[in-house]
């Protein structure tokens, strides 16, 4: 049950709602983005290591976008490694009432009232994907990108490829940084 959970949390980006993912990131100010031409994965580790699939439309889709902005894969000697990590987490927030209350007359003075309810929370699974771009021979991180979003874990591939499509996107769009 729990490996379950957690590929659905970590599929997270990927099928979202179609709220917009939070993106933030942050670099490096001294760094020379420009002599950044190619760049290699650094092998999947943790919760990215639990999802083949998930990780393997990432990194295809990363690699695409990259390459449209002229950075191109090579496994020898890259200017920078990309390593990603992922995460995920069940929220709680606001709940459903659903309940049921009887009043019985007894006597002439009195009522006697007998009611119940239950209250459940409103469960939501939120996922995060992080992209940190490495200096290969420094080993000192770069660039990084964070996004966050809601899962939907029925989506279909077809609609989780177009939502990694868009993830990605914006946390490209911060790549390389405008100084």
């Amino acid at each position: 049950m729990k490996n379950a959970m957690l590929s659905v949390a970590i599929g997270i980006v990927m099928v979202g709602c179609a709220t917009p993912p939070a993106v933030t990131f942050d670099y490096d100010t001294g760094a020379d983005f420009a002599a950044l031409k190619t760049f290699n994965w650094m092998p999947a580790t943790g919760n990215a290591a639990a999802d083949e699939l998930l990780v393997k439309k990432i990194r295809n889709t990363v690699d695409v976008q990259l390459q449209a902005k002229g950075r191109m894969p090579t496994a020898d000697n890259p200017d920078f490694l990309i390593a990603m990590q992922l995460s995920g987490k069940t929220t709680y927030g606001g709940s459903t009432a659903v309940g049921v209350s009887v009043g019985i007359p007894v006597g002439r003075a009195g009522r006697v009232s007998v009611g119940g309810g239950q209250s459940k929370a409103h469960e939501k699974t939120e996922g995060t994907l992080v992209l940190d771009f490495m200096d290969a021979k420094a080993k000192s991180l770069l660039w990084r990108a964070t996004a966050s979003a809601a899962v939907s874990p029925a989506a279909s591939p077809e609609e989780q490829q177009q939502r990694i499509n868009e993830v990605i996107a914006e946390m490209l769009s911060h790549f390389p940084p405008r100084k």
